[in-house]
């Protein structure tokens, strides 16, 4: 079943979110799984929302190239950000 997850990281400004971007979907390549990828600044931080096809793959993301990502930039601290996952009952896109 397909999720939604949206991850607010308080901390997290653009220059650090690209590089992560950069090294986990190198050329803008989404990760398999996922169908899509939202993210801008929220609140002094940055909100992240994703849709993935299952809980599953996006777990197996967070913890095989997500967090590995994040340490090695030096910002261990946040990779557990408010992370909320949902099951989509119903998506519509143009």
């Amino acid at each position: 079943m397909a999720v939604v997850v949206v991850a607010e990281v308080p901390q997290m400004d653009q220059s650090f979110y690209d590089e992560v971007s950069a090294r986990v979907m190198p050329d803008g390549q989404l990760p398999e799984g996922c169908q899509l990828h939202i993210a801008g600044p929220s609140g002094g931080g940055w909100r992240v929302i994703t849709l993935w096809d299952t809980d599953e793959q996006f777990g197996q993301f967070r913890n095989e190239k997500l967090i590995p990502a994040m340490e090695e930039l030096g910002r261990g601290e946040l990779v557990a950000p408010s992370t909320e996952t949902n099951p989509v009952h119903r998506l519509i896109m143009a």
